[in-house]
């Protein structure tokens, strides 16, 4: 079962998680904080496993207050979701160590996603959050923890791009499924982040060429 606590001073904002969470399996909210201290008491408290949380407001949850958090209580699982909608905002994000940001204009199922991952210790990005990103290309510097991937890794993720099946990528490859699969769970595991398509990859790291060895 993954633990959230919800941050966030407007009551709207937090019955629609709620809403979207009630009926999700394996995910139960365990706490809802409307304020700083509150935040800081309930995450020593309740000790969730994933804080989402909406910094909107910058008087009530400043990204400052949340790097504190992170490193007084060693909690790095932080899932901003935020109307923010320009891209220097959103890398001012990441520049704080915050990996995992969704948009207010998200779909549930990116949200249930979204917690997941974060839960993981996985990076995620929403669709929206991707297409403003994916505008200029987000500068590879923020990436620069990430191995590189494999010329063979990095020829699975342009078929995945083209839309091309797992099967297809097999037959094309010469490879059996399984070890395409393999590939794409290294292919995450080694960048740190989720992706439904390969697409919002491409736009995230900008040129895969970079990353080849």
């Amino acid at each position: 079962m993954i633990t959230v606590l919800i941050a966030d001073n407007q009551t709207l904002t937090r019955e629609g998680i709620l809403t979207v969470l009630s009926t999700t399996k394996n995910i139960q909210v365990i706490g809802q904080a409307t304020s700083l201290p509150e935040l800081k008491q309930m995450t020593i408290r309740l000790l969730p496993d994933v804080i989402l949380i909406d910094i909107h407001y910058d008087e009530l949850f400043t990204l400052d207050s949340l790097k504190l958090i992170q490193e007084q209580h060693k909690f790095p699982n932080i899932l901003i979701v935020s109307n923010k909608q320009h891209r220097n905002e959103i890398l001012d994000v990441i520049n704080h160590g915050i990996k995992n940001y969704i948009s207010k204009e998200c779909n549930p199922d990116e949200i249930i996603d979204a917690i997941y991952a974060t839960a993981n210790g996985e990076k995620f990005f929403c669709k929206r959050t991707v297409e403003i990103l994916g505008d200029k290309h987000l500068s590879l510097d923020h990436y620069r923890e990430s191995p590189s991937l494999s010329s063979r890794e990095t020829e699975i993720v342009n078929l995945i791009a083209e839309g091309k099946t797992n099967k297809e990528i097999a037959e094309k490859l010469f490879l059996s499924i399984h070890t395409i699969k393999t590939h794409r769970k290294n292919i995450i595991k080694k960048l740190g982040f989720t992706f439904k398509n390969a697409s919002e990859l491409v736009l995230i790291l900008g040129s895969l060429n970079d990353f080849l060895i």
